[in-house]
């Protein structure tokens, strides 16, 4: 086997580079995942894990199979077998979900082995700072998507270098399967996975990759945007829509007049400032998604309990505002993605522990009184029966959340956010804090300048189309979303590799790397 394994390697040097070269950023990044599970053993359980968690626990308590169209297809199949393990499965997932951002490290050193002429220079670099982005390693210890998320597409990503930097047709028509598979688990993850498509169609044709597709590929790619229609939640959708372009509602056409008359009063204030939606939309992002909590507006209160007719007002106010006002549209994206660019925006008190001990309260006593609670399973807690007292079962949470691993990590994660914004956001009132106002840092500066090397011969097929893909990911999210790290930590995975662009082109301008590089 070991034979096997030498002559495998031997026939793959890149992907021989790739293992070898990251193993630094393994060793790391295994450090720091080893700090936080010291002092917080479980996966965090937090508001949207319920959700995603459901299928599994249907499943294995009352054999009843429900996959919640909000959460096809990918993480809740996932957490099947994982709650089936013998023991707590919320400690066994932590291990899992940071085994498998450990092992996301290779095919990262794998696409810089194989896209950048001096990559000895970076790899290492570019691995240490993917192996240690907080981001990265918090949705690691949660049970929620985005650990999939990001590493799927990280070897998405890989496979597309493989794919289409293999000038035999032949073998690069099998190599197409280690990016076609990866992308479609990357889109049964999150119905947000299919903001990247209008990237990956731009880049098919940017590359030249159509051209390496047979009938079979092409219907492959075919299925999967049909698939790619079943994931997400319309009522979820228009309701996101609407919250993204509430202040645009026309109250001047007659169309639902009667509604828009109870809400003029919230609207007008909001359309006056524009500017900084991005920071005000927290109350429209409340009273849409439960119109029924209040009193003042009777009319939007009877349609708490009619769904159907929720969302199809939703989606005509927001589709008639978008009409009338598409620059304003685009500019609440751009509000939100330029928001949502600093890693530093990420609460960095989740790394607390006492923070995990504070917030779980309220799931474990709710699970005190229902017998059927999910978290009896995954804390391997009794069926039946009263619990033990939180101040007892606390510890279980967080054993030392003031020891010296919770510290270290904490002043790291500080550290690291402190080196790594990209904008300078404005301050003051709400009002003064336009996002015309915010000013890229050196940093955000030097991934500007990516994005235009990346266009450039030598870097179009692989970063320049990946570039592509990002961007069509952030602008799609961001039209339909709020203001959220989160929503932007998928692009990490792009952008964390393609810092080391300008690097590697100046670099190359003294050297004259550039040549034909030898396929592996």
């Amino acid at each position: 086997m070991f034979a096997s394994a030498r002559l495998f390697l031997r026939r793959h040097p890149s992907l021989r580079d790739a293992l070898l070269w990251a193993i630094p950023a393994i060793l790391i990044g295994a450090a720091l995942r080893l700090l936080l599970l010291s002092y917080m053993p479980y996966a965090y359980w937090g508001s949207d894990s319920r959700s995603y968690f459901s299928f599994a626990h249907k499943l294995l308590s009352q054999g009843y199979v429900s996959l919640d169209e909000k959460r096809r297809f990918l993480y809740p199949i996932f957490l099947l077998p994982i709650a089936a393990l013998p023991g707590e499965p919320l400690r066994w997932l932590a291990w899992i979900q940071h085994g498998i951002g450990l092992l996301t490290l290779v095919p990262l050193a794998y696409l810089v082995r194989k896209t950048l002429p001096g990559w000895k220079l970076w790899v290492i670099p570019v691995t240490l700072i993917y192996a240690g982005m907080p981001m990265v390693l918090w949705y690691e210890h949660e049970l929620l998507g985005e650990n999939i998320f990001f590493a799927t597409l990280l070897w998405t990503f890989a496979g597309w270098v493989a794919w289409v930097r293999e000038p035999d047709l032949t073998r690069s028509r099998r190599l197409f399967w280690c990016f076609f598979i990866p992308f479609t688990l990357f889109i049964l993850t999150k119905p947000s996975g299919r903001f990247v498509w209008p990237g990956i169609v731009v880049g098919l044709v940017l590359a030249g990759a159509w051209r390496r597709l047979d009938w079979t590929r092409f219907a492959a790619i075919g299925v999967l945007m049909i698939v790619t229609l079943t994931v997400g939640s319309k009522k979820q959708g228009a309701w996101l829509l609407y919250v993204a372009t509430f202040p645009l509602t026309q109250l001047e056409s007659p169309k639902h007049a009667d509604f828009k008359a109870e809400i003029r009063g919230d609207v007008e204030p909001l359309h006056r400032n524009l500017g900084v939606y991005y920071l005000n939309d927290d109350w429209p992002f409340a009273f849409l998604e439960n119109p029924g909590l209040q009193e003042e507006r009777p009319l939007w209160k009877t349609l708490q309990t009619d769904v159907p007719r929720k969302s199809r007002l939703f989606m005509d106010l927001a589709i008639e505002g978008i009409k009338a006002e598409p620059a304003n549209f685009l500019y609440f994206a751009v509000q939100r993605l330029v928001g949502s660019a600093n890693p530093s925006q990420f609460k960095d008190i989740r790394f607390q522990g006492q923070n995990y001990v504070d917030k779980f309260e309220h799931f474990y006593e709710e699970s005190q009184s229902k017998e059927r609670s999910p978290l009896r399973m995954l804390f391997a807690l009794p069926k039946k029966g009263p619990l033990p007292p939180y101040s007892e079962f606390q510890k279980r949470i967080s054993p030392a959340p003031n020891g010296w691993a919770a510290h270290t990590l904490q002043a790291y994660v500080q550290g690291f956010e402190n080196v790594s914004e990209l904008v300078r956001l404005p301050n003051g009132q709400s009002e003064d804090r336009k996002i015309t106002a915010a000013r890229p840092t050196p940093l955000g500066w030097w991934l500007l300048a990516a994005f235009l090397l990346a266009l450039l011969p030598q870097y179009r097929a692989t970063y320049g189309v990946w570039m592509v893909v990002a961007l069509s990911y952030l602008l799609g999210v961001f039209l339909v979303s709020q203001i959220n790290p989160r929503y932007f930590g998928a692009a990490w995975p792009v952008l964390v590799p393609l810092l080391a662009v300008p690097a590697d082109f100046l670099v190359s301008l003294v050297t004259g790397w550039f040549k034909p590089q030898r396929q592996a």
